[in-house]
């Protein structure tokens, strides 16, 4: 067979196709709304030689990764990414002639994601003026990024075209002849255009993380807008809103998890069996995982729905973690529910130090003699009496609605005089130099 080599001219003709077809695709994708489906492939219908190989695909990507780290900065640059012969250190540290049999698009996403990370150390790195370090070395590589639909990854037939019933919800991956069939295909609505995916290696089995673009549907009707909230985060009730509203979102371990741990600690280490439980225990996280995802999911889609403020106060749950209260927060989705809710825009982060349980949301006055054990808030000064957490969460609504009325432009704060007692007592909090200790205990 012979090597057809393009001239200059189609070299920088096929170039100019290439990005004025990226460029369209992009526009189009402007005005359609991005959906990521999770679809799991059914190894079973690969035979025994491909389905090693598609493992090996990971192995391969964690070779290629540590031997780049492992280069000076003139090779890096100069990597070429046709290199099949490589050289990496095994278990014992003894450098192992290694050969690439993984498809050429998987070898250039490793190089261009490492390029990408060492871009973003160095922009950090000149924005702070601090060393940040470098990239270690990768014990496992369980997600390999397909960015070309067509050529790393496509659709066979989708749940509509089954051809006889032969290939239906089937995929086809570079480098594995056989189309592999995938579950969950039924996720994906009609008219979808496929895009890049992304090939993940999880305990439970190999997933397609599949992202789509569908286009937008404008509901006739407006979505109802519910009232402004405040949230209160806490270790015996997780999450507490001005409305009264609380919310368990903690998952404990379950019995299976902690028999198999016992199990594994009696059990030889790097033993068949031992092996084999561990891949159990595994998967008991993996499913726990998903478990916590779907109640903060859910957690959060009650919280913002029709909301356009939701104050928080900016709490340390990893202090939280640390304390006397480890087990409870390391049981419950706050970590990933506050995450969740601070990347969205219509949420207002109260300072850490404000003391929310407190002031009181009436007349502003400090109560400092309240303990862990009060479970309700009596004001000495006005008599207002409420639940303590309750009334916190209603403590930093009141606080964001303050902040958002002194940043109005063209507006000064309102004097103190006319203020209300809250907002006189906030205020003079924040202009004080000397901020109050952060109340762990009181939560």
């Amino acid at each position: 067979m012979v090597k057809y080599d393009m001239t200059k001219e189609e070299r920088e003709n096929k170039s100019r196709r290439i990005r004025e077809k990226g460029e369209d695709t992009r526009l189009r994708h402007a005005s359609m709304r991005p959906l990521t489906v999770e679809l799991k492939l059914d190894l079973k219908c690969l035979n025994n030689a491909e389905r090693n190989k598609l493992f090996l695909f990971f192995a391969e990507c964690r070779w290629l990764c540590n031997y780049l780290l492992g280069l000076s900065n003139d090779m890096f640059r100069d990597f070429d990414t046709r290199t099949r012969c490589i050289t990496s250190l095994d278990k014992d540290g003894n450098a192992v002639a290694r050969k690439l049999t993984m498809p050429a698009k998987f070898i250039q996403t490793v190089y261009t994601s490492l390029k990408q990370d060492m871009a973003s150390l160095a922009a950090k790195r000149r924005k702070t003026g601090k060393r940040n370090g470098k990239l270690k070395f990768r014990s496992s590589y369980d997600s390999i990024e397909l960015n070309q639909y067509g050529n790393t990854h496509w659709i066979c037939y989708g749940p509509d075209g089954n051809k006889n019933g032969k290939y239906r919800n089937t995929i086809h991956i570079a480098g594995i002849k056989r189309p592999i069939r995938v579950f969950g295909m039924e996720q994906i609505p009609a008219g979808a255009e496929y895009a890049n995916a992304r090939l993940v290696k999880k305990p439970s089995g190999i997933y397609l993380m599949l992202t789509c673009y569908i286009q937008k549907h404008e509901d006739s009707k407006e979505s109802e807008t519910k009232p402004d909230l405040g949230i209160d985060f806490g270790i015996k009730t997780a999450i507490t809103t001005s409305d009264g509203e609380k919310y368990d979102i903690s998952v404990r371990e379950p019995e299976r998890l902690k028999g198999l741990q016992r199990k594994l600690a009696r059990q030889k280490k790097g033993s068949r069996g031992w092996r084999d439980t561990k891949r159990r225990i595994q998967r008991e996280y993996e499913r726990l995982s998903n478990r916590r995802k779907a109640i903060a999911n859910q957690a959060y889609h009650d919280i913002v729905t029709g909301r356009k403020l939701i104050v928080m106060q900016d709490e340390n749950i990893k202090g939280w973690h640390k304390g006397l209260f480890g087990k409870q927060v390391q049981s419950s989705a706050l970590g990933t529910l506050r995450r969740k809710l601070m990347s969205n825009p219509n949420v207002l982060l109260i300072d850490r130090f404000f003391p929310s349980t407190r002031m009181c949301p009436i007349c502003g006055h400090i109560h400092n003699d309240i303990t862990l054990s009060d479970r309700t808030f009596a004001c000495p000064a006005c008599g207002y009496t409420e639940d303590r957490d309750v009334k916190s969460a209603k403590a930093l609504l009141l606080a964001g609605k303050h902040e958002i009325a002194c940043r109005c432009p063209g507006q000064t704060p309102t004097p103190v005089e006319r203020m209300s007692g809250f907002d006189a007592s906030y205020e003079a909090w924040k202009r004080s130099a000397m901020k109050p200790e952060a109340p762990a205990s009181k939560r």
